[in-house]
């Protein structure tokens, strides 16, 4: 039976982002980067964007196991340790589509060997001169292991801002009453740029295919991606978004979108040439957002994608050729929508 894949790249609109830090440089907070093309870019990590899916299931009142209570400041979880996963039952939607690890017991395991290894050394060390028997006479049958793992059918790439980081710098002082002996300046660096990053869903790997649907919805609505820190307000969702439902086990639409310098402005030149030269075919693509005002974007509706001018309706139409797949997948197509 064949896969399908759904594939995306997201591109969100230009603002300025700061906080989503990396290690400090003195009293400098600074931002994570990643080096494109022998150029500096500030980056986000996947693992918050994966937090913010993962979070927006919570929100929306959907079945997770693994909660964040803000108050606390902790995650908490129905069943931590995955005994109660059955495939053939009801699933968690985070479980689902994120996959998990429980390696306590090969943690366990790995605990009685260091502790075996360390009463050898010490027999072996008492054992001088003698047959240096003992430590194998002592040595205990090895525990094996067990770790209960499901592979994340969805992977997210790390967010690369589409524009090089310059050296954007703000200073700040700490507010209040001053502290004789302690620093009160500061500076946070600051990039104004949009971010791009790319995601791919097996979708029969996905047990329960409704969330599927609540995947796309969390792409196209998702709730702020702090990294480390949530003091800025920056706009994840897609100014533009591709879209690829294919049985290709290759995406070949990752971070598409390119920084065009001259124009201050972003070209799809890649996506173009394989679109034009039949690596991508072009009927598998939904291409939606600002993209599509471009020249660029006439393009691709020329060659055969489809082309629309809302995100919605990207999600839309997403979900509505995932349930043309029919079976179980008729069950990802949009509430109240016909097949």
């Amino acid at each position: 039976m064949a896969t399908n894949y759904l594939y995306g790249t997201v591109l969100t609109g230009e603002a300025v982002a700061a906080n989503n830090r990396g290690e400090n440089i003195g009293n400098t907070t600074t931002l994570q980067k990643v080096f494109l093309q022998d150029d500096l870019h500030t980056s986000v990590s996947a693992e918050s964007i994966r937090f913010a899916i993962r979070y927006r299931f919570q929100l929306q009142g959907l079945r997770v196991n693994r909660s964040y209570s803000g108050t606390l400041g902790r995650l908490e979880y129905v069943d931590e340790k995955r005994a109660g996963w059955d495939p053939s039952g009801e699933v968690f939607v985070d479980d689902d589509l994120m996959g998990f690890m429980d390696a306590a017991a090969a943690a366990k395991e790995r605990e009685e060997e260091d502790t075996d290894e360390g009463e050898e050394d010490a027999d072996a060390a008492g054992a001088k001169g003698s047959s240096g028997k003992k430590g194998k006479q002592a040595a205990k049958p090895k525990v094996k292991g067990k770790t209960t793992k499901r592979p994340s059918p969805l992977s997210i790439g790390r967010a690369v801002s589409l524009r090089p980081y310059r050296g954007e710098l703000s200073y700040n002082a700490v507010s209040g009453e001053k502290e004789k002996g302690k620093l009160s300046l500061y500076s946070a660096e600051m990039h104004t740029t949009e971010y791009q990053y790319s995601f791919g869903l097996n979708l029969g790997d996905v047990v329960d295919k409704r969330n599927i649907g609540h995947l796309v919805d969390a792409i196209l609505d998702p709730p702020p991606v702090a990294g480390n820190h949530a003091r800025f307000a920056y706009d994840f969702s897609p100014a533009s978004i591709v879209l690829r439902l294919t049985q290709a086990h290759s995406p070949r639409i990752q971070n598409c979108f390119e920084h065009d310098e001259g124009r201050r402005t972003y070209k799809v030149d890649r996506l173009l040439q394989r679109v034009e030269s039949g690596d991508v075919p072009a009927g598998e693509l939904i291409v939606a957002g600002e993209l599509v005002a471009t020249p660029a974007g006439a393009r691709l509706r020329e060659l055969g994608a489809t082309v629309l001018p809302g995100i919605a309706a990207a999600g839309a139409e997403a979900r509505a050729r995932i349930a043309r797949l029919g079976g179980l997948f008729a069950a990802v197509a949009a509430p109240g929508a016909k097949g």
